[in-house]
């Protein structure tokens, strides 16, 4: 390749890595907030506000999310698009930036640089590389696009077996949810954790430990819970259970990840079961923080599913679509101090790079670039 060629596409990649990354650091929210020793993100996977409503109105009841103080929503669009899905949704969640659609933890403009191999750092990262314990719970496969986004990087969600390296690669201190091909129990012993694929092996774990679990997806998405399978509730709560041993704090992601599969199949009974089933999650992870008095929830969605709609006439909800829509999505905070007000509406980016400075660093920090094969770089 030409040498004139070279540098005037290293210099219009850069120039595009540098406008990626100021893109993420959009800020609505205010600059008067409490630290947080701990940080609880917990992502309702398709969980719009009508999903909501429609959840109270098919169980007639109240949900333990409308006690929480703070509750405002959140604007979900990807790099280009109105629209986003759970790799770029997640990205923007884990990392502050927004990407391209299908994309896992990567700059927008990376796909296309050549030797450039610096990646976003995404909040797991940056509280393990701050003497925080971090780990990643999901419903969904532990390669999914959501837990992908936090604990990987990839081009492309489809790339299950890279995503599942990374992360046996990474120094997370657990990662759970339903069993991936590429995972094992020889390949989680080689990279040093602990495999796990019952929920009585998931809680005869003990502190200082660092697992892998890999679970029936069938069992998680139908919400079953026994000897076999973990509800979870019950992963939220052993999952804090481990990582609040740590003096420096923890931060935590808790995927409900089925509210988006049932819905894109139009499916009110599942969709509204796996909301009932988060929401106890939801209320398991705040009854701890209050007691605690050190730690923050946050909850959201990466997206809504299903386009759901209200008819007054007949006083029912319908889906629209089998697909995302460019509905804003819930957000609420488990306490009102942390710089996120009641009624507001931030970009989905914004959660995170908030999070982050609510677990003491500033946004000259996160996001921030790393090398791929490094330590993140935090100053």
């Amino acid at each position: 390749m030409p040498t004139t060629f070279k540098r005037i596409l290293s210099f219009t990649t850069a120039l595009l890595l540098a406008l990626t990354c100021a893109l993420g650091l959009g800020n609505n929210v205010s600059d008067d907030y409490k630290e947080y020793k701990n940080v609880i993100l917990m992502i309702g996977d398709g969980m719009g506000e009508n999903t909501l409503a429609v959840t109270r109105q098919r169980y007639n009841t109240s949900l333990f999310l409308d006690t929480m103080p703070v509750h405002g929503n959140s604007d979900t669009r990807s790099f280009i698009f109105d629209y986003t899905d759970s790799a770029a949704g997640g990205t923007a969640l884990a990392c502050g930036i927004r990407v391209w659609i299908n994309s896992v933890a990567r700059f927008a403009f990376h796909p296309f640089t050549i030797d450039d191999t610096s990646v976003p750092i995404s909040l797991t990262e940056l509280a393990k590389a701050n003497g925080k314990s971090a780990g990643v719970v999901t419903t969904d496969k532990t390669s999914g696009a959501t837990p992908a986004s936090f604990s990987a990087h990839a081009i492309s969600r489809t790339l299950e077996k890279e995503i599942s390296t990374d992360q046996l690669n990474g120094d997370l201190d657990l990662i759970w949810g339903a069993d991936t091909d590429s995972v094992t129990e020889e390949r989680c012993t080689e990279h040093g954790f602990e495999y796990v694929s019952t929920a009585t092996e998931l809680e005869a774990l003990e502190e200082g430990s660092r697992s892998f679990a890999q679970f029936d997806f069938d069992d998680l998405k139908n919400c079953k819970s026994d000897n076999d399978t973990p509800s979870i509730t019950e992963m939220t709560e052993k999952a804090i259970d481990l990582l609040d041993d740590n003096e420096n704090g923890f931060f935590l992601m808790v995927e409900g990840a089925c509210i988006d599969k049932f819905s894109h199949d139009n499916d009110f009974d599942g969709a509204t079961k796996c909301v009932m089933a988060f929401d106890d999650a939801v209320k398991a992870a705040v009854e701890y923080a209050k007691e605690d008095g050190e730690t923050l929830v946050v909850v959201t969605a990466d997206h809504e599913t299903g386009g759901i709609k209200y008819d007054a006439e007949k006083d029912e909800y319908y889906y629209t679509k089998d697909g995302h829509s460019t509905a804003d999505v819930p957000l609420f905070v488990s306490e009102a101090d942390a710089g996120f007000t009641d009624g507001q509406l931030v970009e989905n980016r914004q959660i995170s790079v908030q999070i982050a400075r609510v677990m003491g660093f500033d946004e000259t920090q996160f996001p921030a670039v790393k090398p791929y094969s490094g330590d993140p770089v935090v100053k």
